[in-house]
């Protein structure tokens, strides 16, 4: 069979869109193939599906379940292309996405027949907390639904021991993904691995959306207000962040940033 997709590039975090119906249960084998070398290749994959909320235009299920900010921004992309917004005209979107409460309203502006820049309100954590990662190690985290980030000083650490530990970290923390900031020390780049439980996909992320939020929660928890940062991705893109912290909790979340379509085709998959 083949499956229609679109790949895109939202701040560097590339993302493949599966435009065809795919039952669920085959959702997570399809996904590794896509994102390999030797398939289309990406970092994540999303696949859209008709809404179950009726305020919806579309849904789009991640390829762990998990909710991704970038993903979510490429789907708003891919439908103001495909709504053929004019260049210069800014949209909103509704869009159901998975580990997401309720309907998201996405804001778009075509920039070109191709790029595009908005913004993309984002699901507000669960909690905001400290605890151990490793014996005598203690780290901020970000409970999101769906994904826990550690927030984590450049340096601490090589890479192989973060990919040896982030799986079991994701089990203890029981979660569907489980992310690894590395921070400068003024907070404005990241490198993230992020790790999906479902299809044990382990990957140092060109750019986080998820990640970069929780960054800015974190930072809008230290100073009990507001915080608005544009956090540098490895891509060498930046992804604007800002939070709000009220009465012990954050009570406003948002990312903004780019996002740009690369390729659509026919992937074809064995059966």
């Amino acid at each position: 069979m083949f499956l229609n997709f679109a790949k895109i590039n939202p701040n560097g975090n590339m993302t493949i869109l599966v435009l065809d119906p795919v039952a669920r249960d085959r959702q997570s084998g399809i996904a590794e193939r896509l994102m390999a070398c030797n398939g289309v290749h990406a970092e994540q994959v999303g696949f859209l599906e008709k809404p179950t909320l009726s305020d919806a235009q579309v849904r789009l299920q991640m390829m762990g379940g998990e909710f991704c900010g970038n993903a979510t921004l490429s789907m708003a992309a891919w439908l103001a292309h495909t709504r053929e917004l004019p260049v210069g005209a800014r949209e909103s979107y509704a869009l159901e996405v998975s580990g997401a409460q309720g309907v998201l309203d996405c804001d778009m502006e075509r920039i070109s027949s191709c790029r595009f820049r908005g913004s993309v309100p984002m699901p507000l954590p669960e909690e905001v907390f400290e605890a151990e990662i490793l014996p005598g190690t203690m780290a901020p985290l970000v409970r999101f639904p769906g994904i826990v980030h550690a927030i984590l000083p450049e340096g601490c650490m090589d890479n192989a021991r973060a990919q040896t530990m982030i799986p079991d970290l994701c089990a203890r923390l029981d979660t569907d993904a489980m992310g690894l900031l590395f921070v400068d020390d003024d907070f404005n780049r990241i490198r993230p691995l992020v790790y999906v439980r479902k299809t044990a996909s382990c990957v140092w992320e060109s750019g986080c959306g998820s990640g970069t939020a929780a960054l800015g929660a974190w930072c809008a928890a230290i100073l009990g207000g507001e915080a608005d940062l544009n956090v540098r991705q490895p891509s060498g893109s930046g992804i604007g962040v800002r939070a709000r912290w009220e009465a012990g909790r954050v009570t406003g979340l948002a990312i903004r940033g780019e996002a740009r379509i690369v390729a659509t085709g026919e992937a074809w998959m064995d059966d």
